[in-house]
């Protein structure tokens, strides 16, 4: 591989990087606050390709071997192109259904229950996650006993294969570190319906928590009594935090 053809590649690169970030694709694999480092990425990598190129126009051109190649550039430089090829032509989605089903009957993702209130007003929107902490943390429900709150999520099969559930994943950092976050819809078939064919089916769904169904024993997974639910499209960011 030539000078040329390196700094070339990794201008490609880091644009790519800086594309992802621009048109939201970055939020398919990190978290938001990440995405200005992947951008910040993305512009060191290209100002570093273009800083040789300006290097090599200021000084007189070495020479070639027999070959007109240069020694010593790796050919593995070329599997750059590979993941900046699938990111830039075949974006893959948002990890889903498929990855909840992959973490099997493992115990959902449970952090710190919220010190803070709920928020106010009729039915207000809180993460899956939130609503998961704080059924966890207090047998009563706590702050969620008697309310009703909106709940973002796809629905998929419940883990005893009975009825179903409404599921989020949660990362800390990026996708590779995802793990499920759901609730089971008491008998939501008529109001939520089956999970989608070919896609996540996304809903908003305004629920009340059955208290005490949080337990180790259901894997805490709390059980919601369903009031009404629309099915919207998948938002963005898809994961939680």
């Amino acid at each position: 591989m030539t000078r040329e053809v390196r700094n070339a590649l990794l201008v490609f690169v880091g644009a790519v990087l800086v594309l992802i970030v621009a048109d939201g694709t970055v939020l398919h694999y990190v978290r938001p606050g990440m995405a200005p480092l992947v951008a910040l990425a993305g512009v060191v990598v290209i100002g570093l390709a273009l800083l040789d190129v300006a290097r090599d126009l200021r000084r007189r051109p070495e020479p070639a071997d027999d070959d007109g190649h240069e020694h010593g550039s790796g050919r593995s430089a070329w599997l750059l192109l590979v993941p900046a090829l699938v990111v830039l032509l075949a974006a893959p989605p948002s990890l889903g259904s498929d990855a909840v089903d992959l973490a099997g009957s493992r115990t959902v993702a449970v952090g710190r229950a919220p010190e803070e209130p709920l928020p106010p007003g009729d039915a207000p929107a809180i993460p899956v996650v939130d609503l998961v902490a704080r059924a966890a943390a207090s047998p009563d429900g706590g702050a969620l006993a008697g309310r009703e709150v909106t709940l973002t999520g796809f629905v998929v099969p419940a883990r005893d294969g009975r009825g179903t559930d409404l599921a989020r994943l949660v990362i800390s950092c990026c996708a590779a570190d995802a793990s499920p976050v759901r609730v089971h819809l008491d008998d939501a078939r008529s109001l939520v319906g089956p999970p989608g064919v070919g896609g996540d089916r996304w809903v908003d769904a305004r629920v009340r928590l059955v208290p005490g169904t949080a337990t180790r024993g259901t894997g805490f997974v709390p059980t919601v009594t369903v009031l009404d639910a629309v099915e919207v499209r998948e938002p963005s960011p898809a994961y939680e935090y």
